[in-house]
């Protein structure tokens, strides 16, 4: 199976706080941000099906991806972002000292508190989702960096130790081949084709905490 995932651009949070299911729309630089990322697309990608983060920041990108490879944009509950709990709308500085101290001491086994998910629940919550549309050839996911993360580390094998969800660039275009063998465990490899637009870097902030 070949998967493509794009990460939805720059979100508009004027107030620098922590979101994640969160419903941001799309910041003002969106139209100078997605033309790059759609054209990759455009040039390799022959998904035949597109699945989006029903949050406005990536079905408002699903929608140039699905005008550009002619695919109607689905929207899918599972490709979301991790939910923060208590930590939505707020700024990481503002957060407990002991709640940030436990995060950083297990950053992707955490869960957040106020009825959040942990990194290794998106990672089970997206294994699910790729296990029920395996069949599919070819497909495309508008989505989050939590989401890319957790593909990239429960089906490619990238260490928990290597954080890369506070590293991605947005608008980033990423391809990988997933295999899943006859016990149902899921394989696969990851290139990025577009690097899309950097941001700096989120875990030399979060280690300042």
């Amino acid at each position: 199976m070949i998967l493509w995932t794009l990460r939805h651009t720059k979100p508009y949070n004027p107030n620098d706080v922590c979101y994640g299911q969160t419903d941001f729309d799309v910041s003002p630089s969106f139209a100078d941000e997605f033309p790059p990322a759609i054209q990759v697309l455009k040039e390799n990608c022959h998904a035949t099906e597109l699945y989006a983060s029903p949050l406005q920041r990536c079905y408002k990108l699903a929608e140039k991806a699905s005008e550009a490879l002619n695919l109607p944009a689905v929207k899918q509950d599972a490709l979301k972002e991790i939910h923060y709990g208590a930590w939505e709308n707020v700024k990481l500085s503002d957060v407990p000292k002991d709640q940030m101290n436990a995060w950083k001491a297990d950053l992707r086994g955490f869960r957040f508190p106020g009825g959040g998910e942990s990194f290794h629940d998106v990672d089970k919550r997206i294994g699910a989702f790729i296990k029920s549309i395996y069949g599919q050839k070819e497909v495309l996911f508008v989505s989050h960096a939590g989401v890319i993360a957790a593909i990239e580390h429960s089906i490619c094998g990238l260490p928990d130790e290597k954080f890369v969800e506070a590293e991605f660039p947005y608008a980033m275009v990423t391809r990988f081949e997933i295999d899943m063998d006859a016990c149902g465990n899921l394989k696969g490899s990851f290139e990025t084709l577009y690097g899309g637009k950097q941001q700096p870097s989120l875990i030399d902030y979060i280690m300042r905490l």
